[in-house]
């Protein structure tokens, strides 16, 4: 979540706009006892136990003897609302787990789902008895459908369509949020609070933790077995620890606290259970439920939208029932389609991308991309605030110069360029000759701002690029032009000088 969270442009029911802190490589992130940590360090460690576990596997079970790590491409899959800062810090925390930039691949986690989802036979789909034709349709050629990707941490909404060649496009702007399967965790922990005060819970889980990790393990698959209208009570088994620290700092039992609380009319405890209303159990998953609809609702209610024919439900929070039939009971019109181990849907069409990776053709832009630029100032344009002087000659300075536009199509190859002049004549300026050229890179939630400093923009990093000449100097002047290109879920950048020789170029956005 924090990663998601790193200069994230989104709108929250009010329709307000949220920017959010810029992540940096070197930032550090909080244990359970608020001892710090380099967070790389951690995500690295994630990924390694992830890459040695697979050639355990393979060494264990005398499976490819001969393939080392090194003889394996790796293909890690991220939410499609990550921006390009959590992407580029994922990439690294991988070179740091020992995956070379050379063998991996980032696939968008609602694209992996729909690939596997359309190889499926139909008997693979727990809806496919009952719309046996509608699955069949839904991945045709010229099709448009939903993929709505449940984590445990966000949710992802994509709406794609498969094109006459077979392969398939975005059409819509994919949108999501925290949403998902520990939001819930988060409204069962603040009961607990509630229930038992702060005091209590702090401490056990403090000092029980293993206690408490398989309370949660426990909350995980109640999660799943919980539906729409069932009226049954839901018998959740708790920690004896929980209950001993509640009497060492109250003198009462469970029983005596549940009697006294404003749940003493929906919860009873029974030995080492305590038994829920279905009605409150189902709150927990109230304010989860509420954001899913409302976002589901707002991208339905779009005219590229208006043709769909399927909605596809994928992640390991597609097996609560409750979320199912919720999204059922609000989109009585639309037809939801939830592959068999839906939670597996993702790992395995990542392995279909990393085959295929041109299969995806288009993608639409979350954001405006763009740098600034001066241009000859015009009184009734621009602001005397801007007003700066280049050799004698009056410019505007901090114009925002588009790369690519919020909404836009992009093409996988297709290429953007834009030029700069560079002057190292000026003694105050020639020690720069030795330093790399730094392009600033800005991002806005907005389709056309005019100066970089406009509500919904911000720096999202830099091009950074390196003289390759022998003599390490650039050029006293010279024409740079920088080229990006849309390559699968990554935009790589490259440079070249007016003398037609390439520079080593590189996107920073850490």
């Amino acid at each position: 979540m924090k990663l998601m969270n790193a200069l994230d442009i989104s709108k929250d029911q009010t329709g307000s706009d949220h920017l959010f802190s810029k992540l940096e490589r070197d930032m550090e992130i909080d244990d359970i006892d608020g001892k710090k940590m380099p967070f790389m360090t951690i995500i690295a460690h994630a990924i390694r136990y992830l890459k040695e576990h697979l050639l355990r596997q393979l060494y264990d079970k005398n499976i490819l003897e001969a393939v080392t790590a090194d003889g394996i491409f790796w293909v890690l899959t991220v939410p499609a609302i990550w921006t390009d800062s959590a992407k580029q810090f994922t990439r690294e925390a991988a070179k740091e787990a020992g995956i070379h930039d050379d063998q991996l691949m980032l696939a968008y986690e609602p694209e992996a789902a729909a690939l596997y989802c359309r190889l499926l036979p139909i008997d693979r789909f727990e809806s496919g008895g009952e719309h046996q034709e509608l699955v069949l349709k839904t991945f045709e050629r010229g099709k448009k459908f939903m993929v709505i990707d449940l984590g445990g941490g966000t949710v992802d909404v994509s709406v794609q369509e498969t094109t006459d060649t077979g392969k398939m496009k975005f059409i819509y702007d994919v949108c999501g949020g925290r949403w998902g399967g520990t939001r819930v965790d988060e409204e069962f922990t603040q009961f607990l609070i509630k229930l038992v005060g702060a005091d209590v819970f702090t401490e056990f889980k403090d000092e029980s933790r293993s206690e408490y990790l398989e309370l949660m393990r426990i909350l995980e698959i109640k999660k799943k077995q919980i539906d729409y209208n069932s009226q049954n009570k839901i018998p959740v088994r708790m920690p004896t620890a929980l209950f001993e620290i509640l009497e060492e700092h109250t003198g009462c039992d469970i029983s005596e606290i549940i009697v006294n609380s404003p749940f003493a009319n929906s919860i009873f405890s029974l030995q080492d259970k305590i038994s829920f209303d279905a009605s409150l159990f189902r709150s927990f998953f109230r304010n989860s439920i509420q954001d899913i609809i409302f976002h589901l609702r707002s991208v339905l209610e779009d005219p590229v939208c208006k043709d769909l024919l399927g909605i596809v439900v994928v992640g390991g929070y597609a097996d609560s029932r409750l979320i199912i039939a919720s999204i059922k009971d609000t989109f009585p019109g639309k037809r939801i389609i939830v592959p068999i181990e839906a939670g597996l849907a993702v790992a395995k069409g990542a392995v279909l991308f990393g085959h295929d990776p041109d299969v995806i053709c288009s993608r639409v832009c979350r954001y405006t991309y763009g740098d600034d630029i001066c241009l000859p100032f015009n009184k009734d344009k621009h602001p005397f605030s801007n007003l700066t002087l280049i050799n004698s000659e009056r410019f505007c300075k901090n114009i925002f110069q588009n790369f690519f536009e919020k909404g836009e199509k992009v093409f996988l190859g297709q290429k953007r360029s834009f030029s700069s002049d560079y002057d190292f004549r000026d003694k105050r300026r020639a020690d720069q000759r030795e330093q790399p050229l730094t392009i600033k890179v800005y991002v806005s939630n907005r389709k056309n701002p005019v100066f970089i400093y406009d509500v919904g923009c911000r720096t999202l990093g830099e091009i950074i690029v390196v003289c390759k000449h022998n003599s390490k100097l650039w050029p006293k002047t010279f024409l740079c032009t920088i080229e990006m290109e849309i390559a699968g879920t990554e935009i790589q950048v490259t440079a070249i000088i007016s003398s037609g020789e390439k520079a080593k170029a590189k996107f920073n956005f850490l």
